[in-house]
C-alpha cells in the first residue's frame, strides 16, 4: 500500500480532517460537526476509501491531524485511522502533529498517538478563565489543560497551546496572567489568536441581533501587541502573525503552506495544492462519503495557478511569516517591479537582507498588507 499514485507528488505534506467535536463552537467556523448520532465508522471507511483511489504522499515530510478535533473519538476509532494513515508512509514523517481537546484527550489516546508516530499535539486550551470557555462554547476546564499537558508530555511528545484573546468581557490583565500561566508550563509553540466573528457561526448572529459586543479595538490592539512582547521575553520568538515558538520548535507543516509548498488533503472539505493545482472537497460528511464510495473522489472545486497569480499568492503568504517575501525569486521582472512599488507605499514594510518583511509595528495589519499584493 506504500507509494504515491502518479501525478502525486511523494514529498508533498499530508492533511487528514477529522470533522467531529463534543460540541459545536459557537465562534467556530471550520468544517466541524457535534459528535453524538454521527457514523464515524462509515467517515472513517470513506476517508481510507478516498486515501486509497487519489494516493498519499509516501515521503511527507510533514503530517498534520485536523478537525474538528480527531482525538474526540473512540481509542479504538483513533488507532484505525491513524494506523490506515501510516501504513502508506515508506518514511516516518520528521513532523506529525494532531489537534486535541483538554477535556477529551485520555492517557489510552495519548499511548495510541505515540504507537502510531505522533511527535506533536496542539491543545485547543483557548483560556485558563473558566467563565472565558463558556462564552467559548469550551466543554473543558482550566484544570483539564494542566493534565492533558502532562499527559502529552509525560509521553515525550511536543505540545502547542492554542488560546483565543479579546473574547467579550476579556480583561487586559487577565490575558497577561493566561501569557504568564501558559508560558510556565513551557510550552514548545504557542498560538494566540484574536477572536472573529465569521459569518455563519453563532456569534455572528448574536452580534448582528445586538447580543454580543465584540471586544473593545484599544484592547484587541493592546492584546495583540503584548502577546508579541511578552511572548519575547520569555523566550518565544514569533514566526507568524499568531504563532510563537522557542528556537527550532516552529511547526513545521503551517510554514510549508505559508510558503506555498505543496499538500494533499484527504477528508470532507479539505483542501490540497499539488503542481500548482488547488482542490477542495465536499464539505458535507454525507456527500463526501457518498462521492468517495462512488468515485474514489469528493473534489467539487479547481483552480489552476500559474504564472503572475502564483507568484502573488507566494509572495503574500510570505508576508504572514518573519522571514518574509524574497523579491529576488520572483521571475518576472515588471512584477517584481510593481512589487517593490507597492512596497515603498507601505510603512509597515521594511527591506531586510534582500527580503520585503512587516516591522514589529507592521504585524498588526499584516492581512491588509499582504492583500495588497494579491
Amino acid at each position: 500500500m506504500n507509494g504515491a499514485r502518479p501525478g502525486m507528488d511523494p514529498a508533498a505534506s499530508v492533511y487528514v480532517h477529522v470533522p467531529f467535536c463534543e460540541t459545536k463552537c459557537p465562534y467556530c467556523d471550520f468544517n466541524s460537526f457535534a459528535l453524538e448520532g454521527r457514523d464515524v465508522d462509515g467517515y472513517l471507511d470513506a476517508l481510507c476509501r478516498e486515501m486509497d483511489a487519489r494516493g498519499v504522499p509516501s515521503r511527507p515530510p510533514t503530517v498534520f491531524i485536523g478537525g474538528g478535533t480527531p482525538t474526540v473519538v473512540e481509542p479504538h476509532q483513533l488507532d484505525r485511522y491513524l494506523a490506515d494513515l501510516v501504513a502508506r508512509f515508506e518514511c516516518a514523517p520528521t513532523e506529525f502533529t494532531t489537534e486535541a481537546n483538554p477535556g477529551s484527550l485520555t492517557a489510552e489516546k495519548v499511548a495510541v498517538l505515540r504507537a502510531h508516530g505522533v511527535t506533536r499535539v496542539s491543545l485547543g486550551a483557548q483560556s485558563f478563565f473558566a467563565g472565558h470557555l463558556k462564552t467559548l462554547g469550551r466543554v473543558h476546564s482550566p484544570d483539564d489543560i494542566e493534565r492533558a499537558f502532562e499527559m502529552v508530555r509525560a509521553a515525550g511528545l511536543r505540545v502547542n497551546l492554542d488560546f483565543i484573546f479579546s473574547v467579550p468581557g476579556m480583561t487586559r490583565r487577565e490575558w497577561a496572567e493566561t501569557l504568564a500561566r501558559a508560558t510556565a508550563m513551557e510550552p514548545d509553540h504557542l498560538s494566540c489568536y484574536s477572536l472573529t466573528f465569521e459569518p455563519g457561526t453563532e456569534f455572528f448572529v448574536r452580534r448582528e441581533a445586538g447580543r454580543m459586543r465584540a471586544a473593545d479595538e484599544d484592547d484587541e490592539l493592546f492584546m495583540f501587541r503584548f502577546t508579541a512582547r511578552y511572548l519575547r521575553e520569555a523566550g518565544y520568538e514569533r514566526y507568524e502573525i499568531s504563532n510563537f515558538a522557542r528556537r527550532g520548535q516552529e511547526c513545521q507543516h503551517n510554514l510549508n503552506y505559508w510558503w506555498n509548498n505543496s499538500y494533499a488533503g484527504y477528508g470532507a472539505g479539505a483542501f490540497s495544492y499539488l503542481g500548482g493545482n488547488r482542490s477542495g472537497n465536499e464539505r458535507g460528511l454525507g456527500r463526501y462519503a457518498t462521492a468517495v464510495r462512488a468515485t474514489g473522489s469528493a473534489t467539487v472545486s479547481e483552480e489552476r495557478l500559474i504564472g503572475a497569480a502564483r507568484i502573488r499568492e507566494a509572495v503574500a503568504l510570505a508576508l504572514r511569516t518573519t522571514r518574509g517575501a524574497d523579491l529576488s525569486e520572483v521571475s518576472d521582472p515588471a512584477l517584481a517591479a510593481e512589487f517593490l512599488a507597492t512596497a515603498r507605499r507601505l510603512e509597515p514594510l521594511v527591506r531586510r537582507n534582500g527580503r520585503l518583511c512587516l516591522h514589529r509595528r507592521g504585524w498588526a495589519l499584516a492581512d491588509a498588507v499582504a492583500a495588497e499584493f494579491l
